[in-house]
């Protein structure tokens, strides 16, 4: 291990207590605004990711993305059904498939709450300057580097095309966890 002066290993600290505390706040923020809509966290990453996903997907896929247990997942679905916000099917090609889509109430609450963070996040930033959001981006660029750099033990442009591919999770989970799962089984 480097040897690290004291006042760097306190920078560091100070760093990591800093990013801790601001995730804790995001998370609690982002719990209350659903509990605001009658959603948990759970449910609106199930609905969030169905939307982007633009077409019905399985009950894997989705217990995929979500990292939650198939019957965990299964509660998730039943309460969304019921609160008419997604809804089941099965699948013309396998009837044993049960698919899963938003429905048109779905989409438009995901996009509701969607708006109402970019809302709050514009206002939170205007007291920076365009170049310190280039810098702050460049921060966080670099800190996304470092940790998807250690989970995946990727390094230059092999790290570089996973961040790009990461955007594509952003955008649609469920076909990038289908990539991700596809290349792992190669």
């Amino acid at each position: 291990m480097t040897t690290v002066s004291r006042y760097r290993a306190e920078r560091i600290r100070t760093l990591k207590d800093s990013f801790h505390a601001l995730m804790w706040i995001a998370t609690r923020q982002f719990s209350q605004r659903l509990q605001r809509h009658n959603l948990t966290m759970p449910q609106f990453f199930a609905l969030s990711a169905l939307t982007a996903h633009e077409r019905p997907c399985t009950m894997r896929d989705l217990t995929n993305v979500i990292l939650q247990d198939p019957p965990t997942m299964t509660g998730i679905i039943d309460r969304l059904v019921r609160m008419e916000l997604v809804e089941r099917t099965r699948s013309e090609a396998d009837r044993r498939v049960v698919l899963v889509q938003p429905t048109p109430a779905g989409i438009e609450l995901v996009t509701r709450i969607n708006d109402e963070i970019m809302r709050d996040e514009v206002t939170g930033y205007t007291d920076l300057s365009d170049d310190d959001l280039i810098a702050l981006e460049s921060l966080l660029r670099f800190k996304l580097r470092m940790h998807l750099g250690r989970y995946k033990s990727l390094q230059d442009e092999d790290l570089d095309a996973e961040i790009e591919n990461l955007q594509r999770f952003i955008h649609d989970p469920i076909y990038y966890t289908k990539l991700e799962n596809k290349s792992k089984s190669n």
